[in-house]
């Protein structure tokens, strides 16, 4: 498991002064939990589809080279992010995150499993594009395969999050995705997954349900997007199952549901469903199929998501724009706050976060149903338990 973090800002920044000192050295020193690497990735003004990337295999917390990197005016759009190996996935350069595939980026916070079963996932001509040898840059990889086939990002994210949930049990699959255009911030994970005793070997008692959510801040210079763990006033949750979308050139900002749907009909000894075949140009990985087009002829394109047959939708391009349709996308609007005043640690954190929990479930529910986001205002007590809780220890 590991802690993301994205940004989007108006003019080339640094995270020290987007963020401020004291917030940058408290998501910092969660590397002493999270200390198999860190990475990041930017885009910068000059050369805005240029996209950068600097990692190593060692502790943020005592590199020198991170410390000047997230004070240096990096650029406009990126992703910091700080590794802790999945067992068995060796602690190399080669697996340090953000991966890339030509100007695409991206960083991943979760493990699948069966890990010895993750040659399933892609079909040979995508394994052989691997670097490494992590479940994180086979995730990256299918959702690259899914644009390579003509679908458009969210479309490309639901199919990948289908066929992993299919073939494996995977505990998380929050990312930070960057495009030129835009930063994807997913937040889909399965709560009743939460390694809860791998994270109290490492010291993390408490708190401990709210390990895998996410939030945002929008300040005056731009908008930041990161994992939980670490005090986060003013911050506004992302419901889990959803997209935050930051268009690049508008910092304009949208909460896109997702509704993965897997494969139809049982799959048995990894064969290929013959209801419908791979899309045109992709073989389909043993069990999966990737959806052709932009989901049905009766729906059309994804509601808010550009089609490639219109024009690019205002500050974004291409097949990942959202367009001035985005009608059923909503931007979160929860006035949510978290207050260190509110948050209580250990044996008081765990009846809130169960009953937001509940709460949450019940409307992630309604969410799919309608394909709305909608705000979790009713997550922030249980998520400032869990960032204050972690940041005393």
């Amino acid at each position: 498991m590991c802690r993301l973090l994205g940004y989007c800002t108006k003019e080339d920044a640094s995270l020290a002064e987007l963020m401020g000192e004291q917030s940058l050295r408290e998501f910092t020193q969660m590397s002493e939990f999270h200390g198999d690497g860190w990475g990041v990735a930017w885009y910068d003004r000059q050369q805005p589809d240029a996209l950068h990337i600097q990692k190593s295999p060692l502790r943020a917390s005592g590199s020198a080279s991170y410390a000047e990197l997230v004070h240096r005016k990096l650029g406009d759009l990126g992703l910091v992010h700080l590794r802790w190996a999945t067992p068995g996935l060796p602690v190399e350069p080669r697996n340090t995150h953000p991966f890339r595939r030509g100007a695409m980026a991206m960083a991943h916070n979760g493990a699948i499993h069966p890990q010895d079963r993750l040659g399933e996932l892609l079909p040979p001509v995508w394994e052989r594009q691997l670097t490494g040898t992590t479940d994180s840059e086979r995730y990256f990889l299918h959702v690259m395969s899914g644009l390579d086939a003509g679908e458009d990002m969210i479309s490309a994210i639901e199919a990948t999050v289908a066929c992993v949930d299919k073939l494996f049990t995977p505990n998380s699959l929050n990312a930070m995705l960057l495009t030129p255009d835009a930063l994807y911030a997913i937040c889909y994970y399965w709560p009743e997954r939460i390694p809860h005793a791998a994270l109290a070997s490492r010291g993390m008692e408490c708190g401990t349900d709210q390990y895998f959510e996410l939030a945002h801040l929008e300040t005056e210079t731009g908008i930041v997007v990161a994992s939980s763990g670490w005090p986060q006033p003013g911050w506004t949750p992302l419901p889990n199952r959803n997209v935050l979308v930051i268009g690049r050139k508008t910092l304009q900002l949208n909460v896109v549901p997702l509704n993965p749907q897997s494969p139809p009909g049982p799959l048995p000894g990894g064969m290929q469903s013959p209801a419908r075949p791979p899309a045109a140009g992709l073989a389909g990985p043993p069990g999966c199929r990737v959806r052709p087009g932009r989901r049905d002829a009766e729906s059309g394109p994804a509601a808010g998501m550009q089609s490639t047959a219109r024009p690019p939708g205002a500050g974004l391009a291409g097949p990942h724009a959202v367009g001035a349709d985005a009608q059923r996308r909503h931007r979160v609007e929860a006035g949510s706050r978290c207050s260190a005043t509110a948050a209580r640690c250990c044996s008081t954190s765990r009846t809130p976060a169960r009953s937001c929990r509940r709460e949450r479930a019940s409307a992630a529910t309604i969410a799919t149903a309608s394909r709305i986001a909608i705000p979790a205002a009713n997550a922030t007590a249980s998520s400032a338990s869990f960032r204050i809780c972690m940041s005393i220890m």
